[in-house]
């Protein structure tokens, strides 16, 4: 009943009450021959209004997928199923707005709970996921890199997981920008070879299916911080998990926002501030003299403000006098262990001092906040998807995990807390999420190693065309 209750109703965080369903006074065969009567064909017409039509037609195909997925299942919860995601799916594309960011969520949660019940249907409870991975061998790369693989079924579904186990007094790590490397039409194999990298993993989030990207933001920018070689290519907009590296190398994953940079005005006049307004704590900004900025270009100046989607309204010191298209320069990204020399946002944070946490609103993923798919998430951490996490052991070594999903039969994926718990068996003390889907990607060896793929699928690797990736972590040795 929990999964039928899911989807009732838009933005459940910070956004206006669900609005109440009528109830079917009919019995439960006649609501269902009324929702398998209605079609699926037009649901990629009703999103393309909201995201371009090659997206819209992807999360059509997905919904379609899992219906079929579910029609396979020829038992009662299999018919429950299906008609609740045939009503929820009715409800969402008659919707005024959001349908695209929530079919896409409705086809992840239907996708996880058929799932889960054709691999509890047809399997014993299943290997400990903590005894697959401690059987995992470690075979070494290069000196200071190890790289493990944990596949096949366990307690939460069959797994397809690849890892990496780095020692930072032995190999080094850069954070890239990899954008005009993907405008260019080249993978993220190819940009690892390029760099002379021996293992790379995808970074953080990026803007992709929001429906409100208007100039000067564009799809993929890079949402939250990213410091590249010490330059502050995105600033931390949102007070998130991040993984952070100082000039000598020494990692950490800590929570970083825009109160530890500092912010300079073309007149050389600089300030750190103490808050700002992004699109988790509010769509106004304050009534004092403010300035609303994307990236580093002042886009507004003036009093209550409204909120840019990947930006923020930030108080302007007395005597700074700041004017539209003016450029802001972020200076002196501070993390616990003194300015940041590499650094990528992702979140939540997993876990801290080895205990599991998820707190959503505590790192900006709420509201309109961009990525919607986690701030606007319905399900409460209910879906089975690709992820990618970092995570600190005790005695300092970085492991990457690097999650396979959207697999019926070789990986359903894991929920956030899913992963917490396997970097936990990895012997992490503090770990964050950073960004999965289909644009997780792990590269040992000049090759991509996981199982990418946009669609859902069943059995071995898609040949579906796989997302880019724009942000990298990159590992070298010493």
């Amino acid at each position: 009943m929990a999964v039928l209750r899911c989807f009732a109703g838009p933005e459940p965080r910070g956004g206006p009450p669900a609005p109440p369903e009528q109830p079917w006074a009919d019995d439960f065969e006649a609501f269902e021959r009324v929702r398998l009567g209605d079609s699926l064909d037009e649901v990629a017409d009703a999103l393309a209004s909201e995201v371009d039509r090659a997206q819209a037609e992807l999360f059509a195909r997905r919904l379609r997928t899992v219906d079929t997925a579910i029609a396979q299942l020829e038992d009662p919860v299999g018919r429950l199923l299906r008609v609740g995601l045939r009503q929820r799916a009715t409800t969402i594309v008659r919707a005024p707005q959001a349908r695209a960011t929530r079919i896409r969520a409705l086809a992840d949660f239907y996708y996880s709970h058929v799932g889960l019940h054709r691999h509890r249907r047809g399997h014993a409870a299943g290997t400990p996921l903590e005894d697959r991975v401690a059987a995992a061998a470690w075979v070494t790369v290069c000196n200071g890199v190890e790289h493990a693989r944990i596949e096949g079924g366990s307690d939460v579904g069959p797994l397809h997981v690849n890892l990496l186990r780095i020692d930072p007094s032995r190999a080094r790590l850069e954070v890239d920008d990899c954008r005009d490397h993907v405008a260019r039409g080249g993978t993220f194999a190819d940009y690892v070879q390029t760099r002379g990298a021996t293992a790379a993993v995808s970074g953080g989030f990026f803007l992709y299916s929001e429906p409100d990207i208007v100039a000067p933001s564009k799809r993929y920018d890079p949402v939250g911080l990213l410091v590249q070689r010490g330059q502050v290519l995105s600033p931390p907009v949102f007070r998130r998990g991040a993984l952070l590296v100082d000039a000598g190398g020494a990692i950490s994953i800590e929570r970083i926002g825009m109160t530890a940079v500092e912010l300079e005005a073309p007149d050389g006049r600089r300030w750190r501030p103490t808050a700002v307004v992004n699109r988790a704590s509010g769509r106004r900004g304050p009534a004092e003299a403010s300035v609303a900025l994307v990236g580093n270009t002042v886009i507004a100046a003036g009093h209550d403000l409204a909120v840019p989607l990947n930006g923020f309204v930030v108080a302007v010191p007395p005597g700074t006098s700041l004017q539209v298209g003016d450029r802001i320069t972020y200076r002196d990204v501070q993390g616990s262990r003194g300015p940041v020399h590499a650094g990528i946002a992702g979140g939540p944070v997993l876990l801290e001092a080895g205990r599991p946490v998820l707190e959503m609103r505590a790192e900006d993923f709420w509201g309109s906040a961009p990525p919607v798919t986690f701030s606007q998430d319905e399900t409460g951490d209910r879906n089975l998807l690709p992820r990618l996490a970092a995570g600190l052991t005790e005695d300092g070594q970085l492991v990457f995990a690097a999650i396979d999903g959207r697999n019926f039969d070789r990986a359903l994926g894991m929920t956030l807390a899913g992963v917490a718990r396997l970097l936990l068996a990895l012997g992490c003390h503090r770990a964050t999420n950073l960004d999965g889907g289909s644009s997780k990607r792990m590269v040992v060896g000049n090759t991509a190693c996981d199982l990418a793929t946009t669609e859902i699928v069943s059995g071995h690797r898609s040949n579906a065309a796989v997302r880019p990736v724009h942000t990298g972590v990159l590992i070298f040795p010493r």
